[in-house]
C-alpha cells in the first residue's frame, strides 16, 4: 500500500514566487516537508538528489506522454516538434547519434583558441575603464564568440546573431512574458532564414566548423532531414547561449559575493574546473527539468503514475544535505557528488563541454585581470527567461596587479 499524498505548495509556489529570486530557503522547506510533492495543479516535484537520479537515469520516462504529446502541447505542436530534447527513442537516438559528433571535447578543442583570442580582443576595450556589465560584456561575450567559431561566421555577426537567438528564447517565457511574443516569433522567423543560408553555404563549401560537421552528418545516407536539421541546429544556439549565459552570469556574481574564492581562483588558476562545477552547483541556470512517466514508479513510498508529469527540481538537489557537506556554502576546491545541472540520462546535456569551456574561458579571464569587484545591485536585472539567466549585472572593480 502507497501512501496518497497530499497536494499542495509545501512552502514553494511559483506563481507567488519567481523561483530566480533568492529561492533557496523556500526550496529547501519543499525538499524537507514533501520531497515527492503532488501541486495543486496536478503536476509532480521531486527535490531529493537521489530521487532525481532515480528518475532521469533508472526509471521509465520520456519527454512526451505514453500518447506521444508534449506536455502541454497539442498534437500538432508535438507532431512538429523535433528538436532531440523534446524527442524520445528512437528519433531522439538517431538524432542525437548524428549531431553528437558536432560537440565532441576534440571538436570543442579546435575552437577554444579562437575563442580566446575573440574574448581578449574585445575584454581588452571594457577591462580599462574599471566598470562592466558582467551580463553583456561576458556572459554574452563568451557563448557568442563560441557560437561565431562553431557556426565559421565572421565576428561582426556576433551582435546580430546574439540578439535574434536571445529574443527567440523569449518564446520559451511567452506564457510569463506574454508581451514578448510578437518580438521572439519574428526573431525566430529571421533566425530561421539566417540558419538556412549558412547551411546552404556549408553544403556548398564545407568547412571545419562545426555546423559543417552537422550537414555532412545529416546528408550522411539522409539520416537527417532538412526540418531536423535547422531544428537541431537552431535549438542548440538557443539552448547553448541562454543556459551558458546563466552559467557565466550567475558565476561571476558567486565570485564577487565571495571574494575570498575568486582570490583563490586568482591564485590557483587550476581550479577553474572545479570552480566552474560548483557555481553550476551554488546557482544553476535551470531550475528544474520535466520528465513523463511512462508507467507507475515508487518514490519514497508514494507512487506516480504512468502519465504524470514530473518536475525534478535540480537545483533544490544541488543543495541536498545527504549528498552535500555545507551545502548552502561555496567552495571552488568541493570534491563530491556531481550536481545535477546537466540533467542525466539520454538526455544528459549535449552542450555540456561546451557550457564548461566557455565558463572556464569566462572565469580565468576575469581572475586574470581584475580583483575587489563591487556588485551595482540596484542595477541588477533578470532577463524575461524562464530560466535563472540575469539580463544586467553592473560592476565596478580594481585592475589587478
Amino acid at each position: 500500500m502507497t501512501n496518497t499524498p497530499k497536494p499542495g505548495w509545501y512552502g514553494f509556489n511559483p506563481h507567488e514566487r519567481d523561483v530566480k529570486y533568492s529561492p533557496h530557503e523556500m526550496l529547501r522547506e519543499l525538499r524537507e516537508q514533501a520531497p515527492v510533492n503532488l501541486t495543486p495543479e496536478g503536476r509532480w516535484r521531486l527535490s531529493r538528489y537521489q530521487d532525481i537520479q532515480k528518475l532521469l537515469k533508472n526509471s521509465s520516462v520520456g519527454m512526451r506522454d505514453l500518447n506521444g504529446c508534449i506536455p502541454d502541447h497539442s498534437r500538432e505542436e508535438s507532431d512538429a516538434s523535433k528538436f532531440m530534447l523534446r524527442m524520445d527513442p528512437p528519433d531522439h537516438d538517431r538524432i542525437r547519434g548524428l549531431v553528437s559528433k558536432a560537440f565532441t571535447p576534440r571538436a570543442l578543442a579546435a575552437i577554444e583558441p579562437q575563442v580566446r583570442t575573440m574574448v581578449d580582443a574585445e575584454l581588452a576595450k571594457t577591462v580599462p575603464t574599471g566598470t562592466i556589465d558582467f551580463a553583456t560584456d561576458l556572459a554574452l561575450l563568451v557563448p557568442a564568440a563560441s557560437m561565431c567559431a562553431m557556426l565559421g561566421v565572421p565576428l561582426e555577426d556576433r551582435d546580430k546573431l546574439s540578439t535574434l537567438v536571445s529574443q527567440s528564447t523569449y518564446m520559451l517565457a511567452v506564457k510569463a512574458y506574454p508581451n514578448l511574443l510578437p518580438m521572439a516569433s519574428q526573431a525566430i522567423e529571421q533566425l530561421y532564414v539566417y540558419m538556412m543560408q549558412l547551411i546552404d553555404e556549408r553544403r556548398k563549401n564545407p568547412g571545419d566548423d562545426i555546423l559543417s560537421a552537422l550537414v555532412m552528418a545529416g546528408e550522411a545516407c539522409d539520416k537527417l532531414s532538412d526540418e531536423e536539421l535547422i531544428q537541431q541546429a537552431i535549438g542548440l544556439l538557443i539552448a547553448g547561449l541562454e543556459t551558458t549565459m546563466g552559467v557565466i552570469g550567475n558565476g561571476m556574481r558567486c565570485f564577487a559575493q565571495h571574494p575570498e574564492q575568486f582570490e583563490l581562483l586568482a591564485a590557483q588558476p587550476d581550479l577553474v574546473e572545479s570552480a566552474v562545477e560548483e557555481c553550476m552547483r551554488y546557482e544553476p541556470s535551470i531550475p528544474f527539468t520535466i520528465r513523463v512517466m511512462w508507467e507507475d514508479t515508487e518514490f519514497d513510498g508514494i507512487t506516480i503514475p504512468a502519465n504524470g508529469v514530473v518536475q525534478a527540481m535540480l537545483i533544490t538537489a544541488n543543495r541536498d544535505p545527504e549528498m552535500f557537506s555545507n551545502p548552502d556554502t561555496f567552495d571552488i576546491t568541493r570534491k563530491e557528488a556531481k550536481h545535477c545541472s546537466f540533467g542525466g540520462g539520454i538526455h544528459f546535456c549535449l552542450g555540456s563541454h561546451l557550457a564548461r569551456m566557455n565558463a572556464a574561458v569566462a572565469f580565468s579571464s576575469m581572475a586574470d585581470r581584475i580583483t575587489n569587484i563591487e556588485l551595482d545591485d540596484d542595477g541588477f536585472e533578470w532577463a524575461p527567461s524562464l530560466f535563472r539567466i540575469p539580463g544586467k549585472i553592473p560592476a565596478r572593480f580594481d585592475l589587478r596587479d
